[in-house]
């Protein structure tokens, strides 16, 4: 476990952190497996772990659902269901609030697919092992609703993986006895200041993203 300092990236580049967060999976899990990386900042991790493993590779779309004063309460990915913190009970004038926040997560989703995939709908997962990537965890829900969008896409075994996460995370997908995989999980819950040694610029991640998340096409 890794305390958060601030001062220095715990990997040189995303592509370092795929590759070793390959590594794991590689040790970890039995092929064939399918990488799914959430939009967009597990898409780099998940491209680069894939290819260290000879492992097939797609993208996963999610959006946060957020409310003004309760922040992040819950996501959404694909078509799935929306995963709700449980721990989040609205009251009943807040339920218009809840579904506006819902129905925006869920519009987010669609124009978001249509930047990364088009069309194209994600790979058949049908009975084989799939892995859920991201990047940096500092929230799980993103993760939980991927996890379930892809078991109602018919994976026969679903895991979870990030090249960094915070404790709270972990322990909050254990809770949902969901398999995670992680090289560095740092206790500080807000994440590590500079998980990865590329620049830190959520516009470029996000352009990278969406061309790797093409050429998966």
């Amino acid at each position: 476990m890794t305390e958060s300092t601030g001062e220095q990236a715990l990997y040189p580049s995303r592509m370092a952190a795929g590759t070793m967060l390959g590594r794991q999976l590689y040790q970890r899990l039995s092929p064939p497996l399918v990488l799914l990386g959430i939009t967009p900042t597990g898409v780099e991790i998940a491209a680069h772990a894939a290819q260290s493993m000879t492992a097939s590779f797609d993208v996963i779309v999610g959006a946060h659902v957020r409310m003004e004063g309760h922040g992040i309460i819950g996501a959404i990915a694909e078509d799935g269901d929306a995963v709700i913190d449980s721990h989040f009970e609205p009251t009943f004038d807040l339920m218009d609030a809840l579904n506006a926040a819902i129905d925006k997560a869920r519009r987010a989703v669609k124009s978001e697919r249509l930047l990364f995939r088009g069309q194209r709908q994600i790979r058949s997962l049908g009975e084989r092992t799939v892995v859920i990537v991201d990047g940096h965890l500092v929230a799980p829900w993103k993760m939980l609703a991927s996890a379930s969008t892809a078991r109602e896409l018919g994976a026969g075994r679903v895991a979870a993986a990030a090249a960094v996460s915070t404790q709270a995370v972990k322990e909050q997908l254990s809770v949902h006895k969901l398999e995670f995989i992680c090289p560095s999980v740092v206790l500080d819950p807000e994440g590590h200041s500079h998980p990865f040694g590329d620049p830190q610029d959520p516009s470029a991640e996000r352009l990278r993203s969406i061309v790797v998340a093409r050429e998966a096409a």
